[in-house]
């Protein structure tokens, strides 16, 4: 596909990228599994239910997916490397000031901050990678995804040992210094010195292009207006046919105008990347409810072990042991793409036994059990958390298309992450029931597993065409 037809940039700051998108992705997965530990304090002291709270919590994830379209804005008005830095500090200070918030709504305005800066870092590092590495896009995301693993099993650890030694307020004021790595993240962003970047991402100017391409059509419509006025004043000349010329006048310039107007919309919305690319709208779906099954799990890990009689303690374990087994789960995945192994194959199989894992989770409610599927689940998960990104790159046919679909795949992940953590904490506020919970979580991935067989169809009767 688009990822075979460019080589790899030469210049050694590429592995310098891939290291700041690592720690960006230990700070991200950091925070959101670190939330799993905090959201029972947080609802005992804002007195509040799972759902709101859990809504609250999945915002700093969910705003920098949301918030990328703004920060692609801004990259036309500051350099990456600034708009980075600056992301990071508004990724770091409200987490800081987290603890002054006096009602949960202004706790969610500060943690929405938080998410917005985490964008402006995000998506010029993101950016960078597609840039740095064209060819290997999929297998150099992967790696960075690491640092997402990695957070998801160090800092929880740390932040649960905080609240024991330092409270509630010590907890997030770790977490915090934490987060404020990202301003390092953004330091380091910088183009390829070996290639012309405006040749690298045609698209940016390529969109500037086919708006103006829209122009003519405007301007054809003006002309027609012009000349129609100028009949006008000249059939005022001829007071028998006045009346008759102009009215049939104003109904061709009211008809070229309407198809004028309705020329311009179908250009506007042609160029949306989900009309250029049908094999990434087909495969939308599968996106939004992997984003949707992770991040639920992520931030209620924790609170459903707790409801099965363990303590919070131990209860954090699990997601160290989640964790460890999802840095196998990524290298499993890396030695597959060595061997050229088909990705939409690995990500069919990965979802069948995460199902599988997520209908028997409430068999048993023993540390043990519970540690074993903890172990199948973060295997499993950590290997579909590659789905979106890896898919995105599969589908887009057009190499050039590739930074314009980076922001709606952003996009996506963000709807996927703020519905399951809404959704799931609604779920257990009328259910009662974790389980239940994480039943519908393997309904989901059967739906996943379905979205993806009807990509690899289609794709392959493309392929042969």
């Amino acid at each position: 596909m688009a990822e075979t037809m460019l080589e790899d940039s030469t210049d050694s700051w590429k592995y310098v990228i891939l290291l700041s998108k690592f720690v960006l992705l230990f700070v991200d997965g950091g925070i959101a599994k670190s939330f799993g530990v905090l959201i029972p304090g947080v609802v005992v002291r804002y007195d509040s239910d799972f759902g709101t709270v859990a809504l609250v919590l999945s915002l700093p994830s969910t705003m920098m997916y949301f918030t990328v379209p703004i920060a692609t804005l801004l990259m036309k008005v500051m350099t990456p490397r600034t708009m980075g830095m600056i992301g990071g500090l508004l990724s770091a200070v409200p987490i800081i000031c987290a603890p002054l918030a006096q009602s949960i709504y202004i706790l969610g305005m500060m943690l929405a901050v938080t998410g917005f800066g985490m964008a402006l870092t995000f998506f010029p590092i993101m950016v960078s990678i597609n840039d740095y590495f064209a060819k290997s896009f999929i297998f150099s995301n992967t790696l960075t995804l690491f640092g997402t693993t990695c957070g998801a099993f160090l800092v929880p650890v740390i932040i649960e040992r905080s609240l024991e030694a330092y409270g509630y307020n010590g907890g997030f004021l770790i977490l915090g210094g934490i987060a404020l790595h990202a301003v390092v993240c953004g330091a380091v962003i910088r183009p390829p010195r070996d290639r012309n970047i405006d040749n690298v991402r045609p698209s940016a100017e390529g969109e500037g292009d086919s708006l103006i391409v829209v122009q003519p059509a405007e301007s054809t419509e003006i002309d027609v207006l012009a000349v129609g006025e100028t009949s006008t004043a000249l059939t005022e000349l001829n007071e028998q046919d006045s009346k008759s010329k102009n009215d049939t006048m104003a109904r061709s310039s009211s008809s070229t105008s309407w198809r004028c107007s309705c020329d311009s919309f179908t250009s506007t919305l042609t160029s949306f990347i989900f009309f250029q690319e049908p094999y990434y709208t087909l495969i939308a779906p599968a996106i939004i409810l992997q984003c949707f099954v992770m991040a639920a799990w992520m931030l209620f890990l924790v609170p459903h072990a707790e409801e099965a009689g363990i303590e919070r303690s131990n209860a954090v374990f699990l997601f160290t042991i989640a964790g460890i087994s999802g840095i196998f789960g990524r290298i499993l995945y890396l030695v597959l793409l060595h061997f050229k192994c088909d990705n939409t194959i690995i990500f069919c199989f990965t979802c069948t036994i995460s199902a599988i894992s997520c209908f028997i989770d409430s068999v048993s409610s023993s540390y043990i059990f519970l540690a074993a599927m903890a172990l199948i689940q973060g295997t499993t998960f950590f290997i579909l958390d590659c789905l979106p990104h890896a898919m995105m790159k599969l589908s887009v046919r057009n190499e050039a298309n590739i930074p314009r679909a980076i922001s709606p795949n952003l996009l996506l992940v963000g709807i996927g992450v703020i519905t399951g953590d809404a959704l799931s904490g609604y779920i257990y506020d009328v259910t009662s029931s974790f389980g239940t919970v994480f039943v519908v979580y393997g309904a989901l991935l059967v739906l996943i597993t379905v979205n993806l067989v009807i990509f690899k169809l289609n794709f392959r009767r493309w392929s042969r065409e």
